[in-house]
């Protein structure tokens, strides 16, 4: 009798371990170990091949072959709480990991993760991944990462990216970058990067950029570049330049440029230049361009080339136009090849007019 109830103590908890006590039946209640479907409040060592619960589900250790499970409710772990897709809250300790999908309120004391999509708010004390999306509250102590897009509010104490896009509000110590549109709000202490277009209000402490456009307002404190087109408000202690074009208020430290076209205000502490320039442009020592249309104010030189033209108010040291000039050029020295206007200023040399009347000084006109 007596080794009877010792192989009976001795077989409960296997018994437990690999099976569980449902009270007060198989599917509902209380549930004290591994059960694979149960809606209630169930507690277990470790999970292992569930198929679904709803509930409270309280987890001590890590799961094993747990990628199919389903659960609802409320999910703590004193270590980590693991399964297929989570929809509710869940609170582990260390982390928390989802297979395919995690919605709610998501909080790993390391680490969030999800090889689908985390939705909800997250929270992570180091970081954050997901192989697919993160949308909602996003903040992590280090960094988070997600295979496809980042939309909300996103907060990173170092950095923060997407495969594909970002949307929404950004914040990171360091860095935000996104291999396709980031739009909003972004701000990061070193650089912000978006391989296709930026859009919204970007700051950054060193550098922004994009491979395609930006649009918007745009500060860095070193330089914001653009593979294509810069269109808004774009600042930057050194430079701002773009492939294509660059529109609306541009202000540079150093030197400011586009390939193509440079229009609206364009103000420079060196140089500026593009193929075309319409507005008003500033700059400290240097503007040149093929074709420029406005008001070009510079201490030093304004320059455009033999098959140029300038037309409207340029006030210069030097006013050095080898093309067509049309409008009125103001400076210590003034030429033009062609002019169709007045120069004002100490020595004024215009090329098509007879050679007694080409270099004249205070003012000169087309004599032809």
């Amino acid at each position: 009798m007596k080794i009877s109830r010792l192989a009976i103590l001795i077989a409960l908890p296997l018994f437990i371990w690999a099976q569980s006590i449902n009270i007060p039946t198989a599917h509902y209640g209380l549930s004290l170990g591994n059960s694979k479907t149960f809606t209630g409040i169930r507690i277990n060592w470790s999970d292992r091949n569930v198929e679904r619960v709803t509930g409270l589900n309280l987890t001590l250790w890590r799961a094993k072959n747990n990628d199919h499970a389903v659960v609802k409710g409320v999910s703590l772990g004193l270590f980590m709480p693991e399964a297929g897709q989570f929809y509710g809250a869940q609170l582990g300790l260390v982390g928390v990991s989802a297979g395919k999908r995690m919605v709610g309120l998501n909080f790993g004391g390391l680490g969030v993760g999800s090889g689908g999509s985390v939705l909800g708010i997250n929270l992570a004390g180091l970081g954050m991944g997901s192989g697919e999306n993160v949308i909602g509250l996003s903040v992590a102590g280090l960094g988070f990462a997600a295979g496809k897009d980042v939309k909300g509010f996103s907060i990173a104490g170092l950095g923060l990216g997407a495969g594909n896009s970002i949307h929404g509000i950004s914040l990171a110590g360091l860095g935000v970058g996104c291999g396709g549109n980031m739009i909003g709000l972004n701000i990061a202490g070193l650089g912000i990067g978006a391989g296709a277009g930026l859009k919204g209000i970007t700051i950054a402490g060193f550098g922004a950029g994009s491979g395609e456009s930006i649009v918007g307002i745009t500060l860095a404190g070193f330089g914001v570049g653009a593979g294509e087109s810069i269109t808004g408000v774009q600042m930057a202690l050194f430079g701002v330049g773009a492939g294509d074009a660059i529109n609306g208020l541009s202000v540079a430290g150093f030197g400011l440029g586009a390939k193509n076209l440079l229009r609206g205000v364009n103000i420079a502490g060196i140089g500026l230049g593009s193929q075309h320039i319409v507005g008003l442009s500033v700059a400290g020592l240097m503007a040149g361009g093929k074709e420029i249309t406005g008001i070009t104010l510079t201490p030093g030189l304004i320059k455009v080339p033999g098959e140029g033209q300038y037309t409207g108010l340029a006030v210069a040291g030097m006013n050095y136009i080898k093309g067509k000039q049309n409008g009125l050029s103001v400076g210590v020295i003034n030429y033009a090849a062609q002019l169709h206007g007045v120069q004002l200023g100490v020595i004024n040399y215009v090329k098509e007019n007879p050679w007694y009347l080409r270099v004249l000084p205070l003012i000169n006109f087309n004599f032809r």
